[in-house]
Order: structure tokens, then C-alpha cells, then sequence
């Protein structure tokens, strides 16, 4: 710990108390801050875990049937019917506060599905088709808004912990030290004026005595 460079005067061991008192303050402020982000940091990552698994599977399972129906109706057939088939497609990103900063909430809007089944020729492995790539575009944008929260959380986290450690390795006891230096070199001033008041008034006791035993002598 480093003492700081000011004069210990009582105006300035006021402000430092008061500085100080504002850091402890902020110090348990962002310790509460640290431990929710780093709750929420480990409820996201088994989130990440099961979705992660989610959209393998439901990757898989999408693109077996999607080759089922290429085999049952022909990629040429497939791309006619996929042409003349739209569905509305939207991405919506917004955002809600924790611990004081944004994570975004990203929420994929489409088209109710409906089924194609006998349009054009087609059969059921169609209509699987489609609902099955539409589930996985929802667990895609599931797991964006997640690990895209855990990198967000992972950077804050770095930043609250790096002010953390400043305030506690740092600032606060810097001001304890200057704190004490103050309090130490005040009190010795005390002492030294106690004693230089209780000399004085000896000195002119004395003098005092004298001046009375030479008036009466």
C-alpha cells in the first residue's frame, strides 16, 4: 500500500473519510454486482450446454428428412415446389437490463406453418421438411441470443472484476495508510501543543511568583 501525498490537516482527514466511506460503498456495490454476474454466468452456460444439444439433434433430424424427401421426390421436383412456397421471416432484437448493463432477447418471427402435403405432387416428407428447418431456425436464434449474452457477461464481468481489485488493493487501503498518517501526525501535534501549553503556563506561573515575591520582598 502506497500513502498519499497530502498534508495531514483535519479538512482533508475529513475528505478522505468521506472518500473512503464512498469507496467501501461502492466496493460491496460491485462485489453484489460480481457474484450475480457470475450466477448468471454459470445458469447460462448449462443453457448453452442444452441447446447446443438441442440444435445438433434437431440439425440432424432436419437434414435426414430432407434427403428422405430429395430421395422420395427428386431434388429438381423439390426446388420447383420449394420456389413457389414463402414463408415471412423475421428476427427481432431487443434488449433488458441485468446488473446494470443490456443482454439482448432475440426472438425469430415466422409465417404459421402449412402443410404442403399433396400440393404439386408432393408428399408428407415435405411438410417434415419444412417444420423440422423452422424449429431449427428458432433453436439458431436461441442459442445467438445466448452465447451472445455470455460474451457480453464474460467481458462485464472482466471489467467489475478488474474495479473490484483496484478498490480493494488500491484505493482503499491507500486511504486507510493516509488515513492513519493523518490521524498519528494530528494526534502528535495535539500532544506537542498539550505540552507546549502546560510549559507555558509553568513558565508564567513561575514568573508570576516571582514578580509577587519581589513586590512583597
Amino acid at each position: 500500500m502506497a500513502r498519499l501525498n497530502v498534508a495531514p490537516t483535519k479538512s482533508v482527514q475529513l475528505n478522505l473519510r468521506r472518500d473512503l466511506e464512498m469507496a467501501t460503498e461502492g466496493y460491496n456495490l460491485l462485489e453484489q454486482k460480481r457474484e450475480i454476474l457470475v450466477m448468471e454466468m454459470m445458469r447460462l452456460l448449462d443453457r448453452v450446454q442444452h441447446v447446443q444439444r438441442e440444435l445438433h439433434e434437431r440439425q440432424e433430424t432436419a437434414y435426414r428428412t430432407l434427403r428422405r424427401a430429395i430421395a422420395q421426390n427428386g431434388l429438381l421436383h423439390l426446388r420447383n415446389v420449394a420456389s413457389g412456397i414463402h414463408y415471412e421471416h423475421q428476427v427481432k432484437v431487443e434488449s433488458s437490463l441485468l446488473a446494470g448493463f443490456r443482454i439482448p432477447k432475440i426472438q425469430t418471427e415466422h409465417t404459421r406453418f402449412h402443410s404442403q402435403f399433396g400440393f404439386a405432387g408432393t408428399d408428407a416428407l415435405v411438410d417434415a421438411t419444412m417444420k423440422q428447418f423452422l424449429e431449427l431456425m428458432e433453436s439458431v436464434a436461441a442459442l445467438a441470443e445466448l452465447e451472445t449474452t455470455v460474451m457480453l457477461l464474460a467481458r462485464e464481468l472482466k471489467k467489475t472484476q478488474r474495479r473490484v481489485n483496484a478498490l480493494e488493493h488500491l484505493f482503499i487501503p491507500d486511504y486507510k495508510a493516509t488515513l492513519h498518517y493523518i490521524g498519528e501526525s494530528l494526534e502528535s501535534k495535539e500532544l506537542d501543543s498539550f505540552f507546549t501549553s502546560k510549559l507555558i503556563k509553568k513558565r508564567l506561573e513561575a514568573a508570576q511568583r516571582k514578580t509577587e515575591e519581589e513586590t512583597h520582598g
